[in-house]
């Protein structure tokens, strides 16, 4: 983690991809390491209630990010405009554009984490202890994972079952009598269970 009275030297020279353009002038490097110690207090008072060496963590890699990107469009630049009139202003605003940027993107992180109960917070809930509950929810699953299982003519047979249909009516749709499909459905079930039986 960078310290307070860290050169930014190496930060801007590890940008420079072409090696022939000249050094960033000192302005840049003497504003980043004048700024520091001004953004680690600020990330410290964003993190007044948490670890504060969290935030001066997150803190650095913002400001290595936005030095890069300043030192690159002022390579880009490199003289075409008359240039940035309050430096120190200017990458104070944009660190803090960025690092309240990061700090809600780790608050979402942070809330979502949370939001996925443990095992043991769902035990805590009292459908969880009754065995006649998990007796049902276990059920449920294997019933789920059979209809995913089945043929098209066996799960609109008992989708019809499970909306009440009689066997006379369901056997009328699918074009058979009532007991040819009534036999054709419970042995379609039976080979589903030894299918399932086997592991297969």
């Amino acid at each position: 983690m960078p310290s307070p009275d860290l050169n930014f030297d190496w930060v801007l020279s590890k940008d420079s991809s072409d090696k022939k353009s000249p050094p960033l002038d000192a302005e840049l490097t003497a504003a980043a390491t004048k700024l520091w110690p001004r953004v680690q207090a600020h990330a410290r008072r964003e993190f007044a209630d948490k670890n504060s060496a969290e935030g001066v963590a997150l803190a650095a890699e913002v400001w290595e990010r936005v030095l890069q990107s300043v030192a690159k469009t002022v390579r880009r630049h490199n003289g075409k405009d008359p240039g940035i009139v309050d430096l120190d202003a200017y990458l104070f605003g944009a660190f803090h554009h960025r690092f309240n940027r990061a700090l809600k993107k780790e608050r979402r992180r942070q809330e979502t984490i949370e939001l996925v109960p443990s095992t043991r917070d769902l035990e805590q809930l009292p459908a969880a202890r009754d065995a006649k509950y998990l007796q049902d929810l276990e059920q449920l699953i294997q019933v789920r994972e059979v209809v995913q299982n089945m043929d098209d003519w066996t799960r609109r047979v008992w989708t019809a079952k499970q909306y009440g249909y009689t066997w006379r009516e369901i056997g009328e749709y699918v074009g058979l009598s009532e007991q040819t499909a009534k036999a054709r459905f419970h042995n379609a079930l039976r080979k589903l269970a030894a299918r399932f039986a086997s592991g297969k």
